[in-house]
């Protein structure tokens, strides 16, 4: 819901159990509209919608899209954020350094999170200047990324998804971002390193060339 004039707060349903769709959709049921009635009963209420790959390639089903909106629209709710850290289930099992995985080096992660950018379009309320954001994994789990190849990789596998939001910019004239979330023993874990990656990395001339 709407804060203040800028500023969105959104209610992340990452909280709830649920891989498939229809495990999120009852979820969003059972939870969301009790939430809403409590704190926003006569205003929009902001969505942070975690999809699983599983959950968000079903969710890309045209059908199963337009029922999505519809139930969005008849409850006064709306997504702007995303959460794409975990691939997979994070729910009732240890997955300690597996949550990362697949991670920024692997082409799963890449097509995951270009359809997260392709549904999260479609699912912004139409509203001026309003951005969309995505959640993701703050590289890979440090000890996996102990090479220069790896960051290499790393870089490379960032860099196309950097290329896939510009091209969804052009089309739909939206803009998403990408928030990597530094993580204590990750790649990205100070303030310092995430400040290093980028200037020597994201913003390097080489990565400019390529992504141009």
């Amino acid at each position: 819901m709407r804060v203040a004039n800028d500023c969105h707060l959104t209610y992340c349903t990452n909280i709830h159990p649920g891989e498939t769709w229809p495990e999120v959709r009852r979820n969003l049921e059972r939870y969301l509209l009790s939430v809403k009635g409590q704190l926003a009963p006569r205003q929009g209420f902001g969505v942070g919608l975690r999809l699983s790959a599983v959950a968000a390639r079903a969710l890309a089903q045209p059908a199963t899209l337009a029922e999505f909106k519809t139930f969005l629209h008849a409850n006064d709710l709306y997504v702007f954020t995303l959460n794409g850290f975990p691939y997979g289930p994070f729910h009732g099992e240890p997955v300690k350094e597996r949550a990362y995985l697949p991670d920024w080096r692997a082409e799963d992660r890449l097509d995951y999170t270009n359809l997260l950018a392709d549904l999260l379009v479609q699912l912004l309320p139409d509203e001026p200047g309003l951005e969309g954001s995505i959640s993701t994994v703050p590289g890979a789990f440090k000890p996996h990324m102990d090479t220069p190849e790896k960051i290499a990789q790393f870089t490379d596998v960032m860099i196309r998804h950097v290329a896939y939001l510009v091209r969804v910019r052009e089309r739909s004239g939206r803009k998403i971002g990408l928030a990597l979330e530094p993580e204590p023993f990750c790649f990205l874990e100070t303030i310092a390193e995430t400040v290093a990656f980028f200037k020597e990395r994201i913003f390097a001339e080489p990565a400019v060339q390529r992504l141009m």
